[in-house]
């Protein structure tokens, strides 16, 4: 793993200090009706990470970036389940706008389908445990080793933390992997991995 990379234990424990040094919330949380069918979740989320090495390949180019992704989501479906496992389903749309500064300055641009899963039995007062993942696809002029090409594909998958400040409105902390390649539409494609923090609010409107 690359040594400028966020280790997952790192984001796990920063999202459980997190939760532990948040005052409580003021205003009581329902969580049913926050996550209600038919809710619009917008939001946007800024990040940033680096290379790891989870394949051990004897060359890694350094690469490290900073991301912008607006999110938008709607609920189908009421919160459902029950004890541990009672949750709510969250489908949705991802702007990705990446920037690159090591090892040289690049860019990569395009859109996401996303995938959020939110743990309403195991809350803690306003805070609220999710998994996710997201795949799209978008234009780059990343130019390294690893990847060469103007369109590449993005697959992630993270965890992390939701804490309602007030109803509706959450702020959010999370670790995501990122994996980055171009379906071998051209040459080179290694591809490249990558471990990610990322820092959002999102706003619900009912």
């Amino acid at each position: 793993m690359s040594e400028r990379g966020w280790s997952t234990g790192q984001i796990v424990l920063l999202a459980l200090l997190l939760s532990a040094i948040l005052p409580p919330a003021a205003i009581a949380i329902d969580l049913d009706a926050e996550f209600a069918k038919g809710t619009l979740i917008a939001g946007a989320q800024i990040g940033g990470g680096a290379q790891n090495n989870v394949e051990r390949h004897g060359f890694l180019s350094g690469i490290s970036f900073l991301d912008f992704t607006p999110r938008l989501s709607y609920l189908p479906l009421p919160p459902f389940g029950s004890s541990w496992l009672k949750g709510a389903i969250e489908p949705g749309l991802e702007g990705w706008a990446q920037y690159y500064f090591g090892p040289d300055t690049a860019y990569a641009l395009g859109l996401k389908v996303a995938l959020r899963y939110h743990f309403l039995g195991l809350h803690l007062g306003p805070v609220v445990p999710y998994i996710e993942g997201t795949a799209g696809a978008g234009g780059t002029n990343l130019d390294v080793r690893e990847i060469r090409s103007d369109f590449t594909f993005v697959l992630e998958a993270g965890a992390g933390l939701s804490y309602f400040v007030t109803p509706g409105v959450a702020i959010n902390l999370g670790y995501r992997f990122q994996h980055v390649s171009n379906g071998n539409v051209s040459k080179p494609n290694r591809g490249l991995n990558s471990d990610s923090g990322v820092l959002g609010v999102s706003f619900f409107f009912h």
